[in-house]
């Protein structure tokens, strides 16, 4: 079941966030997020890492491309795909086993991962509206996913 467009405040998507995170590691989902600078991709891995019980919060892993946060159902990783600019990159981030389904695997920037992304995942978008004070999302089940819930229903 898709979701959206939907128009969620930063309380909002904080809470849609957690709800991802619990289920994203009850499933070991993979999600990939993509939308512009300044979008929410950070604060909501940060909602879904709080969500999944992460030992640590999540911090923006621009710099080292890949984070591992432990949690009480297993280790959960926050990928930055901004600084890829090529596919042929993902090799060397160990991408073949953070695809493997076997963990909740959170990506931003994954379009940059072009046909390397799994078949079975979350394809999460965020968007600025015009005033810059809310975020639009959107997000669909792909492959064997399980629904993404509705933020409405949070």
């Amino acid at each position: 079941m898709a979701v959206g467009p939907r128009e969620l405040d930063e309380r909002e998507l904080m809470g849609w966030g957690r709800r991802l995170g619990r289920i994203a590691a009850e499933h070991a989902v993979f999600a990939a997020l993509s939308g512009p600078l300044g979008a929410g991709k950070t604060t909501l891995v940060q909602a879904a890492c709080a969500g999944a019980e992460t030992l640590e919060p999540a911090t923006s892993p621009t710099f080292t491309l890949v984070s591992r946060y432990a949690a009480p159902g297993g280790p959960i990783y926050h990928v930055d795909l901004y600084r890829i600019r090529d596919p042929g990159e993902l090799v060397e981030l160990g991408w073949d086993d953070l695809a493997s389904g076997e963990h909740p695997v959170w990506v931003e920037w994954a379009e940059r991962a072009g046909p390397f992304l799994p078949a079975d995942r979350w394809d999460i978008r965020l968007s600025i509206p015009e005033g810059g004070r809310t975020r639009i999302v959107t997000a669909e089940p792909v492959g064997r996913a399980p629904r993404v819930p509705d933020p409405e229903s949070v």
